[in-house]
């Protein structure tokens, strides 16, 4: 039973993804869920509630000119917990955004989803939507 109530909210998630619905792809989320985006950009941390993610995560992604199309390849399902592999294109402010390799942890609880992590390029974040460049280091001892 847990597993058909998984899929089916994975399904959904999936549809919004795919038909770039971001917003009702997180109102997926309990009232007191988990969003996790990884990394150390300006839009990484843990992200608690829906009121939280449209508050603070929302205005640091609205610098995308063109949302990522998602296309969803793969998914998992084991139990109350899904993994979805994903790639995505897009544009930022500052150029074009590839996630050749987009990764999606989900884990269910009651009627919704309680914990969405997602795993990316945070580089192509980075870059196309923040203007940072990724350039070579410093030979130590060398300046």
């Amino acid at each position: 039973m847990a597993e058909e109530k998984t899929r089916a909210l994975v399904r959904q998630f999936v549809d919004h993804l795919e038909a770039q619905r971001f917003e009702q792809a997180y109102r997926l989320l309990n009232r007191d869920g988990r969003f996790v985006m990884i990394g150390d950009t300006p839009a990484s941390g843990v992200y608690e509630g829906l009121e939280d993610i449209f508050a603070r995560l929302a205005p640091k992604l609205a610098g995308f000119t063109q949302l990522p199309m998602i296309k969803v390849s793969d998914i998992l399902i084991d139990g109350d917990r899904a993994f979805i592999r994903a790639v995505g294109a897009g544009a930022g402010a500052y150029g074009p955004y590839h996630q050749p390799y987009y990764g999606y942890f989900l884990r269910v609880e009651g009627e919704g989803l309680a914990e969405i992590v997602e795993y990316l390029d945070t580089v192509q974040l980075e870059i196309a939507l923040y203007g940072k460049k990724l350039v070579p280091a410093e030979t130590p001892g060398k300046a």
